[in-house]
């Protein structure tokens, strides 16, 4: 703007020396053309501004990594006359502070719409923040312009791939009952307050497994067998640091989740998820029992906060799990690394 406001002083200094060195009719209705041109850009610009609207529903809640998103921002000119815009994005990861900014010029009609579009690079899971910072309107000799504030903010969660990884579920894992409130159709278990099948009462039966009422009622003897809780007999903690926190260990981590959660849902192991939620200091838990879980999982860990009062959080989680019992702790950091039971292994044993 500068260069143009340098332009018009020119141009101004070079009428006013055309206006004394030549007494021409032109000449003078061009200078004071020149002087008024300010005010009339202003009322001009003033006008514009309440005529411009804007909306940014075009810009997709998701997108997958590895992939191009497309977004759209739409730019509304109600007025009488033709606009000729800039508009100021930027762009970036949720995760970090600085942003790039876009800038992307236009001319819309009277009394019309136009929808820009432009491709994002989806090369980082998490969540990608796309703010509408300001819209500037030019003047129709586009000397001047205006800034119209916007701050409206849309977020696209990228999504991981969800890709197997080597993961062993030893036998201890897999007959590891927990209370639950669902029950195995598959197999029987040890849990007495719920029956999987009742069947003709063998010699190795135990007296307590009779069903007494059917045997009553079929006057013979009938033995109950007991049911397997689908309890989750893994726990995935997710250690996020404040301070050791970066975009690219935050894609990491969440590619590790989303992997690690499938393969388990793959071996039809039951498991939680959970995490600290420092805005509202609660321990947040997500039950993954097949992929819709998994991918509500995943899309709500994109959310999560990095943590900054690692002591309060961790006495959190020893109150919300106080009394449960799980047969593996696998802890995910915030650059993806995992732990089991707190030690590092090359090849996680479940």
């Amino acid at each position: 703007m500068i260069k143009r406001i340098i332009g018009y002083l020119a141009v101004l200094i070079l009428t006013i020396y055309l206006f004394f060195m030549y007494n021409d009719t032109v000449i003078s209705g061009l200078l004071i053309f020149v002087i008024m041109y300010p005010l009339l850009s202003f009322w001009f610009l003033m006008i514009q501004r309440g005529k411009v609207g804007t909306d940014m529903t075009r810009i997709p809640s998701m997108g997958e990594e590895g992939k191009t998103i497309k977004a759209g921002i739409t730019v509304k000119n109600q007025s009488a006359w033709n606009m000729r815009y800039e508009a100021v994005i930027l762009v970036g990861n949720k995760i970090e502070e600085k942003k790039k900014q876009k800038r992307i010029r236009g001319v819309i009609q009277a009394e019309n719409v136009r929808t820009f579009w432009y491709e994002l690079p989806g090369n980082i899971c998490g969540s990608m923040e796309i703010t509408l910072n300001e819209i500037r309107i030019y003047d129709p000799l586009c000397i001047f312009y205006i800034r119209r504030r916007e701050a409206e903010t849309v977020f696209v969660k990228i999504m991981p791939e969800f890709e197997l990884m080597p993961v062993e579920i030893t036998r201890k894992t897999r007959e590891f009952q927990t209370d639950a409130e669902e029950y195995s159709c598959e197999k029987k278990g040890d849990d007495p307050s719920e029956i999987y099948q009742v069947r003709e009462y063998r010699r190795e039966d135990s007296l307590k497994d009779i069903h007494w009422k059917l045997t009553a009622a079929k006057e013979e003897l009938v033995a109950k067998e007991r049911a397997f809780p689908l309890g989750c007999a893994v726990l995935i903690w997710f250690d996020i640091r404040e301070k050791e926190c970066t975009a690219n260990g935050f894609s990491k981590m969440l590619k590790t989740a989303a992997s690690l959660s499938i393969t388990l849902v793959e071996e039809k192991c039951i498991h939680l998820a959970a995490w600290y939620e420092e805005d509202t200091e609660q321990i947040v838990t997500v039950k993954v029992k097949d992929e819709e879980s998994c991918c509500q999982m995943v899309w709500e860990l994109i959310d999560i906060k990095p943590c900054g009062n690692t002591e309060k959080r961790d006495s959190y989680m020893r109150e919300r799990f106080k009394g449960a019992e799980f047969s593996s702790i696998v802890t995910i950091d915030g650059q993806g690394q995992i732990k089991k039971d707190g030690k590092e292994e090359l090849f996680l044993r479940l």
